[in-house]
């Protein structure tokens, strides 16, 4: 993965370089600046964007953490939220059951929770 985006980035630092390096040119021909000295100013400000470019990437690259390799995937837990209304119990994943899309409680289908429920998940947020 890390591959790839090094790729996309390379590719987009050689379009900025050449974008930039184009501004120059335009612009010093605009002010009447010889052809040998609109050569030299194209290929210095193309150089130094580009390992500007690439310099701080690589920098980026190295002094960035390691990403960890054993990622857990989600278990279908909404995390802190669900626990603050009182959710005690797993969702099933959403790849699992597919009669409810995105983020709808299942339960919902059945109708809203009895009263013994709704007290339950009311004491427990600490409302009394």
């Amino acid at each position: 993965m890390s591959g790839q985006h090094s790729e996309m980035f390379k590719v987009w630092a050689l379009r900025l370089a050449i974008i930039t390096t184009f501004l120059v040119v335009l612009l010093s021909w605009l002010n009447g600046v010889k052809l040998f000295d609109l050569i030299v100013r194209a290929g210095v400000s193309f150089g130094v964007m580009y390992l500007l470019l690439i310099g701080f990437y690589t920098l980026f690259e190295r002094t960035a953490p390691p990403k960890p390799q054993d990622e857990q995937p989600d278990s279908g837990r909404g995390g802190f939220i669900d626990i603050s209304v009182g959710d005690d119990q797993l969702q099933t994943p959403p790849e699992q059951d597919a009669r409810f899309p995105g983020q709808v409680d299942k339960d919902l289908s059945e109708g809203l929770p009895n009263s013994e429920r709704q007290a339950e998940i009311v004491r427990r947020m600490g409302w009394e």
